[in-house]
């Protein structure tokens, strides 16, 4: 026994009828735009990582270089200094006189200068 079902046919059917069908449209509205929003918020997600993951590889690399560029640097510094002393050296009386008699043999009027075994040895150390 099987019933026919009829459908009304009256003002309040339609009315909830189109109620439904809108609620139906505006769930569907309603879906499109949080997706779109999950999709533009996930491109932005996206483009900020690779942002971030370029920036830490660059700021690597310039950690790097500025770590080489300051050991270069102290290289230099000690260079300077080295020099400035030589420098100083070279100015001073003193220090040219025993540059001369120790490695030129070089003496003043009435000096003899006498090369003892011992000091070879230490030359040779």
């Amino acid at each position: 026994m099987a019933r026919k079902v009829e459908h009304m046919e009256n003002r309040y059917i339609e009315n909830e009828n189109r109620r439904k069908r809108q609620r139906e449209m505006k769930k569907r509205v309603v879906k499109r735009r949080i997706m779109l929003f999950a999709g533009i918020l996930l491109a932005i997600i996206i483009v900020l990582s690779v942002m971030v993951i370029s920036q830490t590889r660059s700021n690597a690399e310039d950690a790097q270089e500025r770590k080489v560029k300051e050991e270069k640097f102290q290289k230099q510094q000690d260079e300077e200094i080295a020099l400035k002393e030589q420098l100083n050296n070279l100015n001073n009386k003193e220090y040219i006189e025993k540059v001369a008699r120790d490695d030129y043999y070089l003496s003043n009027d009435g000096e003899v200068i006498f090369k003892l075994p011992e000091e070879k040895k230490k030359e040779g150390k």
